[in-house]
């Protein structure tokens, strides 16, 4: 079963619009400098603080107050027990979200055609050909072709987390033109802050305010096709 690290029993960002609770997996196989949550990207840094029965008991408990799971990390997707706690949560009558940085899309894809989970949140980091040496990643198609997937089924969005410095309006053009299906209803931009980024280098950058992520998506608009 999965390795709960963390969970929030109630939360109104995590899937906009809806009331959810949030289980946070451990472990990633990226390593993003300005990720916020390095002790769920390195297990050594963490252990389980709840179990996946307890999640599952609090969730038959408050099944009537919540509108959804979400799953996040590190990367679900590495969890070997991902599919059947899912299974167990679908049992319960819950939503689930899906959160992920896209490594492995031929779990996405089981996942959605199951119908284990009703929506997925793609981390697009950057342009694909800098995925080596930002992020680490050595399979930058892998992320292409779960972006595709979520695109093509409409089963969530995608998103861009705006590192000052990096994702200039240049930059962030690139990303949209490579992925034709890109909109402004599909493509979320939300601002970095810094504090606990993984590379404490980052923690020196400003973070990206509300405005600026306004600013950036009406200069987008003309790049989505």
């Amino acid at each position: 079963m999965i390795e709960c690290t963390g969970f929030n029993k109630v939360s109104l960002v995590d899937w906009p619009g809806r009331v959810s609770a949030v289980v946070f997996l451990r472990g990633c196989n990226f390593r993003c400098p300005w990720c916020q949550n390095p002790d769920l990207v390195e297990p050594s840094r963490s252990a389980p603080l709840v179990t996946a029965d307890g999640v599952l008991q609090y969730l038959r408990q408050r099944r009537a107050m919540l509108d959804g799971l979400v799953v996040t990390g590190g990367e679900p997707t590495l969890s070997p027990g991902l599919t059947a706690f899912l299974a167990l949560v679908k049992e319960i009558g819950l939503p689930v979200k899906l959160d992920t940085n896209g490594s492995r899309p031929e779990v996405v894809r089981e996942l959605l055609d199951r119908r284990l989970v009703d929506a997925v949140a793609v981390d697009y980091k950057a342009p694909l050909r800098l995925y080596g040496s930002l992020v680490s990643c050595d399979n930058p198609e892998n992320v292409a072709a779960t972006i595709a997937a979520v695109l093509r089924q409409k089963r969530g969005y995608v998103r861009t987390t705006v590192v000052p410095g990096l994702h200039t309006p240049e930059l962030l053009t690139e990303m949209v033109k490579a992925f034709p299906g890109l909109n402004a209803g599909n493509h979320r931009l939300q601002g970095f802050r810094p504090g606990t980024c993984l590379n404490p280098e980052y923690n020196r950058l400003p973070q990206v305010t509300p405005h600026e992520i306004a600013r950036l998506s009406k200069e987008l608009q003309g790049a989505y096709l």
